[in-house]
């Protein structure tokens, strides 16, 4: 049985192969890596390799603009809301006085 280290290499290793068959290529100092788990389970660092290159493991991230922590709660983006909705308020109800 594979763990999850060489589980997690051998998809990235396909994934490298299909972007280079489809001529893309994949930028890994934009790259990272988030492990999504309960906060009651001990944290255990993954260490994934692409041609080399450590991608770097995170707690959060911001992706598709929703802010994601891997313990699978929404309290980051949630705080993220209010000042949006505030500053669209605001140009509504200047755009109404005009």
């Amino acid at each position: 049985m594979l763990y999850d280290k060489q589980k997690t290499n051998l998809a990235l290793t396909r994934l490298n192969q299909w972007f280079y068959i489809n001529h893309l290529v994949l930028n890994i100092t934009k790259t990272n890596v988030i492990k999504f788990t309960p906060k009651t389970t001990a944290h255990v660092p993954l260490d994934i390799y692409c041609k080399d290159n450590v991608i770097d493991e995170v707690k959060s991230i911001k992706f598709l603009g929703m802010h994601i922590v891997n313990y699978v709660i929404w309290k980051n983006h949630v705080e993220q809301i209010p000042p949006k909705l505030s500053v669209a308020c605001f140009l509504i109800r200047n755009l109404i006085h005009t």
